[in-house]
């Protein structure tokens, strides 16, 4: 496995440097396991990531026995080998490989924001943000090329920046691997050479952004479980599946507090949600995230079917008689 570098890459475009300098500030007095100026790597300790590994394998073991009741699931490490074709095939599962919480499995999703938010605020983190996604992406992929999936507008294998998705430019990325293999589906980081004013805004395909991204210095780290990747909005990255195999992840995005010339805190452009850091803190403790949508509504909205979400209640089990 090839171990995580320490180097710092120096600037090579004009705001590279606040840029970079920022990111610094965000991360703070956080243990760092690499830096370059558009990536901070914060190493978790042995204890959180023990923590959010068993939210997510519990969070995945419910999907699977939500989806396929007939048949019964073994919940350990291994479960990403014994039932990767069923993870595969679970119905709330997007083609960019997200597992959405629904209405099944929307208790065991609040674990894993619950552990997620305990490791952004033991980093000193959250001060430094004005709003956070919510929720984080649990995301899933398989580690074969396929070509139907990986020429889509908007595909991760592509070289790109969430700001030609719509993510502001004030935004800074964090990415986790938790479960799998990440070796065989590798997330890699980039900083571009150049970044002219016309291509930081939202494009209808990443490969219109060809011009930054054929020109770009790949930062030389690796993509390891128990560490916290950090990156500016201006970052490049990709997804470069390798063997087949499986690797889940979290992604979420958060909003600086700090502004930078030419930046502002819109997020109208962004199909996420964001939230302050006080009620993105009480999601998973006094604020419960949940849905009410089937667990293929997804899927089945895409192909044009109109799906009826089922109200919520929530009963405090305190308050009821003995």
């Amino acid at each position: 496995m090839p171990q995580l570098d320490r180097t710092v890459t120096a600037p090579t475009w004009t705001d590279c440097h606040a840029r970079g300098e920022r990111l610094a500030r965000i991360v703070g007095e956080a243990k760092l396991a690499a830096s370059f100026p558009l990536l901070q790597v914060v190493r978790m300790s042995d204890a959180q990531f023990a923590r959010l590994e068993a939210a997510a394998l519990a969070y995945l073991w419910h999907s699977l026995s939500a989806a396929f009741p007939e048949r019964s699931f073994g919940l350990d490490r291994r479960l990403l080998v014994e039932y990767r074709d069923a993870l595969l095939d679970l119905p709330n599962r997007t083609p960019n490989g997200v597992i959405l919480p629904r209405r099944e499995t929307f208790l065991s999703f609040n674990m894993i924001h619950q552990v997620l938010a305990n490791v952004i605020q033991g980093a000193g983190m959250l001060s430094a943000f004005s709003h956070l996604q919510i929720p984080c992406n649990v995301r899933l992929v398989e580690g074969t090329p396929d070509r139907d999936t990986d020429s889509r507008s908007y595909s991760s294998t592509k070289i790109h920046t969430d700001v030609w998705n719509g993510e502001p430019i004030s935004s800074i990325l964090f990415n986790i691997p938790v479960l799998g293999d990440p070796a065989a589906v590798d997330l890699r980081f980039y900083e571009p050479r150049n970044f002219p004013s016309e291509l930081r805004v939202a494009l209808s395909d990443y490969k219109l952004g060809e011009p930054v991204a054929s020109s770009v210095e790949e930062y030389p780290v690796a993509f390891q479980m128990k560490h916290l990747y950090i990156s500016d909005a201006l970052s490049l990255h990709q997804t470069v599946k390798r063997r087949p195999a499986l690797r889940l992840s979290l992604d979420f995005r958060a909003i600086a507090r700090e502004m930078l010339p030419g930046e502002s805190a819109d997020c109208s452009g962004s199909r996420a949600t964001y939230i302050t850091p006080d009620a993105w803190s009480a999601c998973g403790l006094t604020t419960i995230l949940g849905s009410g949508e089937p667990p293929d509504g997804f899927h089945r909205r895409r192909a044009g079917e109109a799906v009826i979400r089922e109200a919520l209640s929530i009963r405090d089990v305190d308050d009821l008689s003995a």
